[in-house]
């Protein structure tokens, strides 16, 4: 009986080396279809922008003094990034999440959402490119 080349034990193995890769493939193709990786920042967000929007009264008048309208504040959740050094997630009784991103209007903004449960409460709202404007309302 004659013993197989080196080559040839080898071809074998690349063989079911590869069958058995393209197998584990194809499972979790199938096993992990339609699922999306995402970053936290973006989640964080995503739950933000979903959740009951409600202005507290230093937000709303601080929103008034910037010409910033509560649309524009909800578009800025879905489109913005969250600033985590200027956050403090740790907060009590909830944590706030700084919020930058463009209004409408070109504006460019840091939305203060305090997270409360099922309540997005809007602390302040800043206006970045404008120098400071000093507004009328009680800290």
């Amino acid at each position: 009986m004659a013993l197989p080349s080196k080559n040839a034990d080898l071809y074998r193995r690349l063989r079911f080396y590869g069958f058995g890769f393209l197998l584990g493939c194809l499972v979790v193709s199938i096993l992990f279809k339609g699922r999306s990786c995402q970053m936290p920042g973006s989640a964080k967000l995503e739950e933000l922008s979903y959740q009951q929007l409600q202005l507290t009264v230093h937000g709303e008048c601080r929103m008034k003094c910037r010409n910033i309208s509560e649309a524009e504040i909800k578009d800025v959740l879905k489109t913005g990034k969250i600033n985590y050094d200027k956050s403090n997630v740790r907060d009590k009784p909830c944590g706030t999440y700084a919020v930058e991103g463009k209004t409408a209007d070109g504006q460019n903004v840091r939305i203060v959402i305090a997270d409360c449960d099922t309540i997005s409460k809007v602390v302040t709202a800043i206006d970045l490119s404008s120098e400071k404007v000093a507004c009328d309302c009680n800290d």
